[in-house]
């Protein structure tokens, strides 16, 4: 067996079984036989006891590769560096952060191989915590306490179905979505054990991707097959994508009348309603599902903001406290969210709560300069509530000197906090400047506009909102268009300097990288390599994976920017 104490002074060195050890298992479990042999295991737990507990055993049946993390800053850590097959993570990882966090947070950072099996290992039984475990859907949900054999028996299920998935690994972790999609389409024609799986698989990065028509051609053909909750799901998805949105609702309602815990279902009728205008119908399927599985950031915070539309300020309220408590300790963690409830408190009237509020967002988030300055936004925004314009104005003049230089740092919430506090104490012409900006950057994105229109109906200001974000997408399309017939016409260089003036006015937005990407690739493709035009379409590309991986055009760009350097032999410059 392993030394305990050799394991305790080093939590990250292997665990490797003894020489002894190692004859005793039986000849299949040793070797290149051993499933177990080749893998890389990560073990997430707070306490040194029980890594070095659950090492021993996986030792015990030939895990000899072991690496350990405390908490979820060094699992995210070693989630970045090493590639591993097995990720055991033990539920409460303390300060309110739960595997289950972490596991969301590693799907999101994209650094979870597809192959790779992640477990939860927890005593947790209550049901609206398991509600919430069944929406993430990790591999396996291990109660306390277990055998060494159950442990075993568990892993070679999940490892031999993950194991079929190694083939996409590389593909989905580089953001290649294409290049799985068709990987997945190579399974599923050779009709294997896995077939279905893969199915599912290209379903969901089709919707990843936003090509719809595929989304709904794989989910119709799963369906044929046997009506699975998950493909109808993914159908209905596909149908909101391409705008057959009473469809969509049907099949939304139909998966709930089947089963009233598919939590995600109730998300998106509440989306469907709220799109349509019925925000007390979004807001009351929205309850239902909190509820049920209330521990969900994403939910409480769309609860929220339906009540406020409905100014049910005090069930508005308690989502956003539960909302900022769930966050505080995840990933979701951010100061716009005590920002957002403050303004909720000061909506209410309720000044003595919003400055509490006020007084943890300077506490939490003392040295952080984004944070300083929404703070100086939100008591501006308490003064002026307070009958203190003077000391109200003095703020917004002391965040306004600091908001061009903090631009780039600051997302979207953060800037629509400050728009808001302009228009609250006179300033609409500010005001304006800040919303014209987001929507100029955010001009074909339909959920981002439809924010901002839902902002300036909270504050009263819905025409002017609807005028402001009308003229700005039409300029800004305008703008872009005319580059965009100037390369289909040939005009390679021109089109290339429009696009390049257009990103230096409007740094954030993707469609006209997207653009000026494409028309490099058109003029080397005519012309031959340009060295300083592709470094700018290469740095570009690199800010688009950042910025919006899955976006579609960017998908297309990608497959064809590899052929391109291929073909002009520069190895170098794939991404």
């Amino acid at each position: 067996m392993p030394d305990p104490g050799a394991m305790s002074d080093s939590p990250s060195s292997p665990a490797v079984a003894t020489e002894p050890a190692q004859r005793a298992r039986p000849a299949a479990q040793r070797g290149y036989d051993n499933p177990y042999a080749k893998r890389l295991f990560l073990i997430i737990d707070s306490l040194p006891q029980m890594q070095r507990a659950m090492a021993m055993t996986l030792s015990s049946f030939g895990a000899n590769s072991v690496e350990y993390a405390s908490k979820p800053s060094d699992a995210l850590a070693k989630m970045a560096k090493y590639e591993f097959d097995v990720v055991l993570c033990d539920y409460d990882l303390g300060n309110g952060y739960d595997g289950l966090y972490l596991f969301e947070e590693i799907r999101a950072r994209n650094l979870l191989k597809q192959s790779c099996v992640f477990m939860i290992v927890t005593g947790e039984r209550r049901s609206q915590r398991v509600v919430s475990a069944a929406e993430l859907v990790p591999d396996d949900y291990l109660l306390k306490p277990f055998t060494g054999e159950v442990l075993r028996a568990r892993l070679e299920r999940a490892m031999r179905k993950r194991e079929a998935f190694r083939l996409v690994d590389e593909s989905i972790l580089h953001h290649e979505y294409l290049s799985a999609i068709d990987a997945c389409n190579r399974k599923i024609e050779e009709n294997g054990e896995f077939a279905f799986d893969f199915m599912r698989l290209k379903g969901s990065l089709a919707l990843k991707i936003q090509d719809f028509d595929t989304a709904r051609d794989a989910y119709m053909q799963v369906l044929r097959i046997k009506p699975t909750t998950w493909a109808k799901m993914g159908l209905a998805k596909a149908l909101v994508g391409l705008k057959s949105l009473d469809e969509a609702r049907l099949l939304f309602e139909a998966v709930l009348a089947d089963n009233n815990q598919v939590m995600e279902a109730y998300d998106w009728l509440a989306k469907l309603y709220r799109g349509n205008g019925d925000l007390k119908r979004a807001q009351h399927v929205l309850q239902q599902a909190a509820e049920l599985s209330p521990v969900v950031f994403s939910r409480q915070q769309r609860l929220a903001e339906a009540a406020v539309m409905n100014n049910d300020l005090a069930a508005a309220e308690a989502a956003y406290q539960q909302a900022l408590d769930i966050a505080k300790y995840t990933w979701h963690r951010s100061p716009t969210h005590y920002a957002t409830l403050a303004r909720i408190q000061l909506a209410r009237g309720d000044t003595a709560n919003a400055s509490r509020t006020l007084g943890n967002l300077r506490h939490d988030y003392r040295y952080n300069e984004e944070a300083e300055w929404l703070a100086s936004v939100v008591d501006s925004r308490l003064q002026a509530k307070n009958g203190e314009d003077g000391k109200a104005g003095e703020l917004l003049d002391t965040a306004d000197e600091r908001f061009r230089q903090l631009l780039p740092k600051l997302d979207q919430d953060a800037q629509m906090e400050y728009a808001r506090a302009c228009y609250q104490q006179g300033r609409e012409r500010r005001g304006n400047e800040v919303m014209e900006y987001l929507i100029r950057n955010h001009h074909d994105e339909e959920d981002a506009l439809a924010r901002f229109g839902e902002m300036f109906e909270e504050i009263g200001m819905a025409a002017v909102g609807r005028q402001l974000i009308a003229s700005n997408v039409k300029s800004v399309s305008e703008l872009n268009n005319q580059a965009v017939l100037l390369a289909q016409s040939g005009q390679y260089e021109a089109a290339i300097e429009h696009f390049i003036q257009a990103l230096e006015e409007l740094p954030q937005n993707v469609q006209i990288m997207l653009n000026l990407i494409n028309s490099v690739m058109a003029y080397v493709s005519q012309n031959g390599w340009h060295e300083s035009h592709m470094r700018r379409a290469y740095e570009l590309l690199g800010r688009v994976r950042d910025l919006a991986p899955t976006n579609n055009k960017f998908q297309k760009i990608l497959q064809s920017w590899r052929l391109l350097v291929s073909k002009m032999d520069k190895p170098q410059w794939v991404i």
